[in-house]
């Protein structure tokens, strides 16, 4: 076996196996199509093109399976498969054509073979006169004794899932028209909506009878094919060559829907200025309806081709060969992971270079603060008035720049799912105020070197990311203050605060079959974070002085002496980065996320406020503290490179800030008054950064 076999087997197994572990299959969304799309302009007239191709194709599968006769030794057959120099051939040509000869754009694999398989069912088309088989399918029934109705069974399975991609498109359009609208609309076309989900699920099940009927013809292919004669071991490798073929236009096509669909919807905006000098709002409607006809084509080759999938299983079982090695299969080229399987292109080196400016404030709550209820029914009012000293957080910023180098394995419907990082520290490069530390997980679970590496692998194989940040402030201080008087310094002491975060999470959104929340969204992560750091804290004691339970006023009775509080949270939650992907010149995204949870906490108050900050005087607890972390951030990417060059090199720069809010649960009732304990302030950790991205 040559090298490249070698290494393309190797790859098939493993993504078998990968398959096999987290229930993947041949429908999986691929990384590779993302990737190979990705530096791509935004043209509605290619989105247009491409959208020809993907209903073609399915007419085209139709017509190889169903529309062709055939004779054994018929020439059709064998030119069918397309190779390797025919492909490149025709993949020039067509981008000399319109519509990819007006900018940067990569020719789909599909429509390569498309535009192939047509020409040579036009070119040698047999006669249907002296057909032996009125079709393929007809020709694979005659590979048993029992004959199963291949031919007409696959026909009502076309018509069902015609029928039910003309269902699932209407159910979907009205329920994306109705996902903006007042209840009062909504209750006032209920009845259509129900009517449209009734009509999809009798579509459902007309699809699920004639698949089942197909399965059983699949099951006497499999249990009663006679390969003893030359003839029909022939005529089994010709029907498993136009079935491999048929196979690989669905995978192709399928890989290629969550492009076109994000695409056109991130082109609609062009839409008047690319199709006609003066823009209609029909025109443009028309243009945003378009993804949802994309998706019932997407729902038609995602139920064909499970089942010709299974024949052509059947079929390389029969001939004692492999669906890898059959003529369907033999052109290299192709956007489909579980086709490609693991090979050069799946890693790449992605490169890093900047600075940052890490930056920690304590935002001081204002003396006085109301807040009520959407309907106004509930009050509340905090008054600090009366509490004596605050303190001011005096941090150095922590300021650098750094280099990193990484190689990176996309794999299936997980980018980035292992990565060896080459970076190098920071302190070579330039530091000033501490340091900042990238880390793993696993590292931070005192796993080392084989181990901590085998780890990672394994969180990366599931999707799950992982990252560990920890800050080290080495400059500032800490000042005691007069609360109504902040330029009243009372005491002052340096100040050393380290911060650690540790963020475990899964992308859903690749995982997502929205294509339009991709349009502009380029990550949502689901995951858990671990909150850490200590600071010198004094904590206030209030009161709710008002009778009322809907109107309450908390006023202040009391504060604590300055002592070291840790801050210890374990949090869920999300963040997601808003965006259109790296293609464009600029290209700007925001981030957001939001993390809630708790953690332990304990300080302690005075006894007797005239009696000194003695053990014996000291008032311990020790209790619960609900924090809430959220962050916003804003970003430029410009990229530097055409689109052209297969290397992709931008320069980012971004800000942004992560505030820690927290309330400690210390409710309770003394003397017939509720009280309340907090730390009086919000901590925030914030800065700019700026950096040259590369990635090859």
């Amino acid at each position: 076996m040559r090298p490249e076999r070698w290494a393309r087997a190797i790859g098939l197994a493993a993504v078998a196996l990968f398959a096999a572990a987290t229930g993947c299959s041949t429908t999986t969304q691929n990384v590779r199509a993302y990737r190979a799309y990705a530096a791509e302009d935004t043209s509605l007239k290619v989105a247009f093109d491409r959208i020809q191709d993907l209903a073609r194709s399915l007419d085209l599968v139709d017509r190889i399976l169903l529309r062709t006769t055939y004779t054994p030794g018929d020439l059709w057959v064998r030119r069918l498969p397309i190779t390797d120099a025919e492909y490149r051939a025709r993949k020039e040509r067509i981008k000399a054509a319109h519509p990819y000869n007006t900018g940067e754009f990569e020719v789909p694999v599909l429509k390569v073979i498309k535009e192939h398989c047509e020409s040579v069912l036009d070119e040698f088309r047999p006669p249907l006169e002296k057909a032996a088989y009125p079709s393929i399918l007809a020709a694979a029934s005659a590979l048993t004794t029992r004959a199963p109705a291949l031919e007409a069974h696959w026909a009502e399975y076309r018509d069902a899932t015609e029928a039910f991609s003309d269902a699932f498109e209407e159910a979907q359009a009205i329920e994306e028209e109705l996902a903006g609208r007042d209840e009062a609309t909504k209750k006032a076309r209920a009845g259509e909506l129900a009517e449209k989900r009734k009509k999809l699920a009798s579509a459902t099940a007309r699809v699920e009878r004639s698949k089942a009927e197909l399965a059983r013809d699949a099951a006497l292919l499999e249990s009663d094919a006679k390969l003893s004669d030359p003839q029909k071991k022939q005529l089994a490798r010709d029907v498993l060559t136009v079935v491999s073929v048929a196979f690989r236009i669905e995978l192709e096509a399928i890989a290629l829907t969550p492009i076109v669909i994000v695409q056109t919807v991130r082109a609609i905006p062009q839409a008047p200025r690319e199709l006609v000098f003066k823009p209609t709002l029909k025109m443009v409607r028309q243009a945003w309806q378009l993804p949802t006809y994309v998706s019932g084509i997407k729902e038609r080759f995602l139920r064909q081709v499970v089942v010709l999938e299974g024949l052509t299983k059947i079929l390389a079982t029969a001939l004692k060969t492999s669906v890898d090695d059959s003529p369907g299969f033999a052109l290299t080229e192709s956007v489909v992971d579980q086709i490609v399987g693991i090979t050069l292109d799946s890693f790449r080196l992605d490169v890093k270079a900047g600075g940052e400016a890490f930056i920690f404030s304590s935002i001081a709550t204002a003396a006085q603060q109301s807040s009520s209820s959407e309907d106004g029914s509930k009050t509340e009012t905090v008054d600090y008035r009366g509490r004596s000293f605050k303190l001011d957080y005096r941090v150095q910023p922590i300021i650098l720049t750094s280099a990193r180098l990484d190689l990176v394995l996309d794999w299936i419907r997980l980018p980035g799912v292992f990565q060896l990082g080459f970076g190098y520290s920071t302190d070579r490069v330039y530091k000033s105020g501490g340091e900042i530390e990238h880390s793993s997980l696993s590292k931070q679970l005192g796993l080392k070197s084989a181990a901590s590496d085998v780890f990672d692998i394994g969180l990366g194989l599931l999707g799950i990311r992982s990252s560990a940040r920890i800050a080290r402030f080495t400059g500032g201080e800490v000042r005691q203050v007069q609360a109504t008087d902040i330029g009243t310094i009372v005491a002052r002491a340096p100040l050393q605060l380290e911060m650690t975060q540790i963020d475990v999470g899964y992308d859903i959104l690749f995982a997502l079959a929205d294509e339009k929340t991709k349009s502009w969204l380029e990550e949502l992560v689901l995951g858990v974070r671990y909150f850490r750091y200590q600071l010198p804290r004094i904590l206030y004691e209030l009161r709710n002085t008002s009778t009322d339970p809907n109107h309450k006023t908390f006023v202040f009775s009391r504060e604590s002496p300055i002592q070291p509080v840790e801050s210890r949270y374990y949090m869920g939650g999300f963040t997601a980065r808003a965006g259109v992907g790296e293609a464009p010149r600029f290209s700007p995204w925001f981030d957001m996320s939001l993390f809630g949870g708790a953690g332990p906490s304990s300080f302690y108050f005075l006894r007797d406020p005239l009696g000194g900050d003695v053990p014996d005087n000291r008032e311990p607890a020790k209790t619960v503290a609900w924090v809430v972390n959220g962050g916003l951030g804003i970003g430029l990417r410009w990229r530097l490179l055409p689109r052209g060059f297969r290397a992709r090199l931008d320069l980012r720069a971004s800000y942004r800030a992560d505030f820690v809010y927290t309330s400690i649960n210390r409710d309770q009732t003394v003397a017939g008054e509720e009280r309340r304990t907090d730390f009086g302030s919000v901590d925030v950790f914030h800065g700019p950064a700026i950096a040259i991205r590369g990635a090859l």
